[in-house]
């Protein structure tokens, strides 16, 4: 398909620096490879162009798409890579300019976990300890400067400190690295050695950077290495699916492009060909929120209907086997299972939906599914099966770790007699009781239940399992389905593994206020963003449901519910859990009822923890500005909660604040703020 008039703009123009912002189904990978095509036409040597991505599903992509547009190119004259295979290549090129031996051992999993075994070094906190240990390296830290970088309260980073130090000796032992080590030891080579640096960015004329918002601090440097020669830099990304801190990603590099790179010009890919109107416009509305971010006005050429629900249920249990009818009765209709995706914000929350699509014999496959089965239940809940069977296995102490829960777990399991150890499904049921007891008394309500919500998932799939064995394989089985791609099947999928991709119908699960904002999560706008990215995912039906409690606990339908809200999304209530599966229509009556429930959410998590927030650093005088703003959000019928983010605020000061400016009478103001919310909301 030939590009549009700003696909062809961004891809054609001369620029030295240049940054397209891309939103979803804007176009991203046309226009990318529409640069370099271009480029290429107008005369460049390919071998000068280098374009690097994060995936080897994306390189393959503009590899293909390429060759299709110039097939006289031969495969070797497409310097295309992912970050992590530029690098690699050239350290094995010169591994001596870099501090490595000739030959280069690459560890992945199995060697960085045997350092630890071998040592009798068991983890035995929430985190994995590899991946803050990756975390900290691409945040260009090593063992001594990621323990200065502590917090004074950060026990689980202190604990890692010597895990860390072990780690990079062994490492520094067998001349080895691993895939954190890549770019930074590139980059240290490079700045230690200006020759060897000369010689690597002087091989291109031309940079093209895709997912410009992944990029990391290593990653940026590179970047810079390249601008500063002269090299010529194109990026392409998107500021509202920047999902990745955790893997030090910084939405900065987007928003201070032009003061980093004066004079660098910005173009925006302003059409969306994914989505329908009403889904576009959905978007838009939640992530219009964000402070950080580049203001852009995204319109939809697909100008189809769409439908839009947000449904309510009693339980998860009975959340899944209604998304699980609904998706039947869509096949029924002629909808292929593979247009459709169950997405969530916690591979904890899949397990349900796994089993509510096997009972109607529904083909799915999981992506994310990592996510539960590396959690401190799951192991601890496998690895006890193991020392059942045998207290001395590698397994065991591997998975339940060496510190006070894994030791006084092994103390409990020690207590089973002989009989019920050889029974594996008497053992289950002790591993579940001893397992669901053995988070810390410290945990909070929320936590605990997830803990058990997480033990009782692995104890459904190990009901239907003989032995720990074939419980190992079912795992496997599952762990493996995110690298398999199914000819037609529903995908369950984490938001996060989810990106990039689209399906039909999209229906959002478990979007409460703690799963969705995360109630771990400080960054209330990168959880914002998770939301947005998940919702871009459909074409024509989206459906965001959640559950009137969950981990056994009452939950709260996610603020960004209410932030997304207009006359396009069909709402029911939790008390619909009987109604038939279609995407419904809701009465007037019915969106009222969820509108006036969520008017006052003092209660939910994120307005606790605002007021938290507040109530810690004292009473603060409002400033002008904060009037201001307060007064916009008023006007542009902002729920509590909405001005309560928006301000950081608690919800008390916000209202005490629109008495005091006279939007709100003295007498009874959360009744008066409720009503004319309502009142809005309706309109």
């Amino acid at each position: 398909m030939p590009l549009d008039p700003s696909q062809r703009r961004a891809a054609t123009c001369d620029a030295p620096i240049q940054l397209t912002l891309a939103g979803p189904g804007s176009g991203k990978t046309s226009t990318l490879t529409g640069r370099f095509i271009h480029l290429v036409r107008q005369g460049i040597d390919p071998r000068r162009i280098l374009a690097v991505t994060f995936t080897k599903k994306a390189v393959e992509e503009m590899r293909q798409r390429i060759s299709a547009a110039l097939p006289d190119l031969l495969p070797k004259q497409l310097e295309i890579f992912t970050f992590h295979g530029f690098a690699y290549r050239y350290l094995r090129r010169n591994p001596a300019v870099a501090g490595l031996p000739s030959t280069i051992q690459l560890w992945d999993t199995p060697e960085q976990r045997a350092v630890f075994s071998k040592r009798r070094m068991y983890w035995n906190e929430d985190e994995d300890i590899l991946d803050i240990i990756g975390s900290a390296k691409e945040r260009l830290l090593d063992a001594r400067t990621f323990e200065a970088s502590l917090d004074r309260g950060d026990e689980v980073g202190r604990s890692a400190v010597e895990f860390f130090r072990v780690y990079e000796e062994a490492l520094n032992r067998a001349g080895a690295i691993d895939f954190a080590d890549m770019v930074p030891r590139l980059v240290q080579a490079m700045d230690g050695d200006p020759h060897y640096g000369r010689s690597i960015v002087r091989a291109y004329d031309h940079l093209l950077v895709d997912e410009y918002q992944d990029v990391n601090p290593g990653q940026d440097l590179l970047i810079s290495h390249f601008v500063r020669a002269g090299v010529k830099l194109w990026a392409v990304g998107d500021d509202d699916q920047t999902l990745y801190a955790f893997r030090a990603s910084d939405v900065r590099y987007i928003l201070d492009f032009q003061e980093r790179y004066p004079g660098g010009q910005v173009h925006i890919l302003d059409r969306n060909y994914r989505s329908a109107p009403g889904i576009v416009r959905t978007a838009k509305k939640l992530i219009r929120k964000n402070e950080g971010r580049v203001d852009k006005d995204y319109s939809a050429v697909n100008q189809g209907a769409c439908d839009i629900v947000v449904r309510g249920y009693s339980m998860p249990a009975v959340e899944a086997r209604q998304v699980a009818a609904a998706i039947s009765q869509l096949i029924s209709k002629g909808l292929e299972t593979r247009q459709m995706a169950v997405l969530y914000r916690s591979g904890t929350i899949g397990i349900h939906f796994q089993a509510a699509l096997r009972a109607l014999d529904i083909p799915f496959e999981v992506r994310g599914a990592g996510d539960f089965w590396q959690s401190s239940p799951a192991k601890l809940f496998v690895g006890s099966l193991f020392y059942l069977r045998d207290p001395r296995s590698a397994e065991a102490l591997e998975k339940m770790g060496m510190g006070k829960r894994g030791d006084i777990t092994r103390e409990r399991l020690d207590l089973i007699d002989r009989r019920t150890r050889r029974e594996f499904q008497s053992s289950c049921a002790q591993v579940q009781r001893i397992v669901a007891e053995a988070l810390p008394i410290r945990a909070s309500s929320r936590e605990r239940a997830e803990w058990e919500s997480i033990v009782d998932g692995v104890a459904m799939l190990a009901a239907s399992c003989s032995s720990v064995e074939e419980l190992e394989m079912r795992i496997a089985e599952q762990t493996q389905a995110t690298r398999r791609s199914h000819a037609n099947s529903v995908v369950l999928s984490t938001v996060h593994s989810a990106k990039g991709l689209e399906w039909d119908t999209v229906f959002l699960v478990g979007v409460e206020d703690g799963v969705m904002p995360h109630s771990n999560s400080a960054d209330i706008e990168e959880e914002r963003r998770v939301a947005y990215v998940a919702i871009t995912r459909a074409k024509r039906r989206l459906a965001l449901t959640y559950a009137a409690e969950r981990f056994g606990t009452k939950s709260d339908p996610s603020p960004f519910l209410f932030e997304m809200h207009h006359r396009e999304v069909i709402w029911t209530s939790p008390n619909m859990a009987g109604a038939d599966s279609r995407l419904p229509l809701a009465s007037l009556g019915e969106r009222a009822q969820l509108a006036t429930k969520k008017s006052n959410p003092k209660s939910g998590p994120t307005a606790r923890r605002i007021s938290r927030e507040t109530a810690s650093s004292g009473a603060t005088p409002w400033t002008s500005r904060e009037d201001t703003r307060l007064q916009a959000a008023y006007a542009s019928s902002s729920s509590l909660e909405e001005m309560s983010l928006i301000l950081k605020r608690s919800p008390d000061e916000i209202v005490s604040r629109l008495v005091a400016l006279k939007f709100l009478p003295t007498r009874n103001p959360y009744d008066a703020l409720s009503a004319e919310y309502l009142r809005r909301s309706l309109r």
